[in-house]
């Protein structure tokens, strides 16, 4: 059985992501897939706060997803933190 392959690229502009169909043609809606691509750049990054999502639309259909975000958890640097802490920095 053949399915059709496609890729969602996540791209972080610093400050803000794009999300977008890279190659290939999903079947259904891309909006779901640009979605579930979000969903899963921001799982990876618990220390960001998505604050704003735009739909980048074309011909009425979603094309792209835009999230802006905050930065809430940044790491120790004091001289006061552990070594073995600031090692994986």
């Amino acid at each position: 059985m053949n399915q059709p392959r496609f890729e969602i690229i996540q791209h972080d502009m610093g400050g803000w992501v794009r999300v977008f169909l890279g190659r290939g043609e999903p079947t259904g809606e891309l909006g779901k897939f640009l979605s579930h691509g979000l969903t899963d750049w921001m799982r990876k990054r618990p220390h960001l706060r998505v604050h704003t999502i735009v739909p980048i639309n074309s011909n009425g259909d979603t094309v792209e997803l835009h999230a802006w975000y905050d930065q809430v958890l940044f790491p120790d640097t004091s001289p006061m933190a552990e070594p073995e802490a600031r090692a994986g920095q």
